[in-house]
């Protein structure tokens, strides 16, 4: 059986597309990841900054917009 061009590009162009499109989901969960990270960041810095008791108006980072950190923050639980 003798394979042609256009079936060779038939079988290999859905294979390069469904390959593009795992790598592009891949790098869109790592992005959501570091994202989630610098947000924890910030609001465990924020937390901190309210617990040494500086005034908020000088306080870097941020409030828990969000409502997660408590739940997904590693920063925000107490060590074990």
């Amino acid at each position: 059986m003798n394979i042609t061009q256009k079936q060779t590009l038939a079988i290999a162009l859905p294979i390069v597309l469904i390959a593009a499109m795992a790598w592009a989901g891949n790098a869109d969960q790592a992005e959501a990841e570091r994202e989630h990270l610098r947000y924890c960041e910030r609001v465990v810095q924020f937390e901190a900054q309210a617990a040494r008791g500086i005034p908020i108006e000088q306080r870097q980072g941020h409030r828990d917009h969000k409502g997660v950190a408590a739940e997904t923050c590693p920063g925000m639980r107490p060590a074990p």
